[in-house]
């Protein structure tokens, strides 16, 4: 899936006026009818987009102009869909973003999120970004040079199904190497880790006082041993993601005292061309929590976020032991500028940062509390 990114700021008077006119209030629980997502939807396997998206509860997000794709599928090889299904579909792929892109009042940039151990996401998913393979102006790192390319790429884990998922990460990540402009992997190993610990927390909480609603899209438990049968069937762990990227890019769509957009996420922690690779994590791991109940508190979020156990790359060693080249906090809530600055002066003791940049920090805040 590739998504636009539009900003706020340096719209024109007139589709300011458009915009006041096709405002719309969308009360919570309210069914979506006409909000579109600004996205293209590519997989080379028709039957997942068609059950998955088309007939699912998201359906009313997308056009059909938005959706690509093709029969069989790639069949987990990165050479066809990035060869063979990228110069078939080429000029429709190109089409589909040129036309996507006239929509934005003011594009900002490119989020790519897709999987480096399949086909599609590795493959085609790499294609559309750039390729050395395609003529020159036909790529969006060509085409739209001055524009953000972020990635969010979801690294397989250890025993992962596809055998040849190794290759596609190690062909893919060649390719976000030269023509994207930062990178946030996502480890499934660390994301198993995580949803494993929440599970634990709130099995032991059950005989205390509930800290984590119970049914949440995270800790829901029922049916865990038909589940271990099954298998896992990630719905868990992509929320966590989702939350990650809509807390990243929330100061994008909304005011606050300290936005951030992705324009100075890549210019503040991307230090050289090639170490574009970003460390993320998110406190609190659960997006839900019982309202009745004292919620973390905010130093104790702040220790949370350069944990171990809380970050979506499995890295062997602790952070305290790690070489950290820039640090980048955002925060979103009912937080003073006075809370945020104490808790990175904190922050900077614990953590070590190279001579030429001891200052390397990235700082902000949001207001305006999450839907949940």
């Amino acid at each position: 899936m590739m998504r636009l990114c539009q900003h706020s700021s340096a719209t024109s008077i007139p589709s300011i006026i458009s915009q006041m006119l096709r405002a719309k209030d969308l009360p919570v629980g309210s069914s979506i009818q006409d909000l579109k997502a600004r996205c293209l939807v590519i997989d080379m396997e028709s039957g997942v987009i068609h059950h998955r998206v088309k007939n699912g509860d998201l359906r009313d997000l997308f056009e059909d102009q938005q959706f690509l794709s093709d029969n069989p599928g790639c069949g987990n090889n990165w050479a066809v869909g990035h060869i063979e299904f990228g110069q078939k579909y080429e000029s429709t792929l190109m089409e589909k973003i040129r036309y996507t892109v006239e929509q934005c009042d003011s594009l900002q940039g490119f989020t790519f999120m897709h999987s480096l151990g399949g086909g599609t996401g590795s493959g085609f998913g790499t294609f559309a970004l750039g390729s050395k393979s395609r003529p020159k102006g036909l790529g969006i790192a060509d085409e739209f040079p001055k524009e953000v390319k972020f990635s969010t790429c979801v690294l397989p884990s250890e025993n992962d199904v596809v055998t040849v998922s190794p290759y596609n990460t190690s062909l893919a990540l060649n390719s976000l190497m030269e023509h994207a402009d930062c990178v946030l992997p996502v480890d499934n190993n660390a994301l198993f880790r995580i949803v494993d610990n929440v599970e634990d927390s709130f099995q032991k909480s059950k005989k205390k006082m509930l800290s984590i609603k119970e049914g949440s899209t995270i800790t829901d438990s029922s049916s865990s041993k038909e589940a271990k049968k099954k298998g896992r069937e990630y719905h868990k762990e992509n929320t966590i993601v989702a939350n990650m990227l809509s807390n990243l890019t929330c100061s994008m769509r909304y005011e606050g005292s300290l936005n951030v957009d992705l324009n100075e996420i890549t210019m503040n922690l991307v230090p050289f061309p090639q170490m574009k690779f970003l460390l993320s994590s998110l406190s609190p791991l659960y997006s839900i929590l019982d309202k009745g109940i004292v919620p973390r508190g905010i130093t104790q979020m702040f220790d949370d976020a350069i944990s171990k156990n809380f970050q979506m790359l499995s890295v062997e060693k602790s952070p305290s032991e790690l070489m950290y080249l820039a640090c980048g906090m955002i925060a979103r809530g009912k937080l003073g500028i006075s809370d945020l600055n104490f808790n990175v002066e904190r922050i900077k003791k614990k953590i070590k940062m190279p001579y030429w940049n001891t200052e390397g920090y990235k700082i902000g805040l949001l207001s305006l509390i999450h839907i949940s």
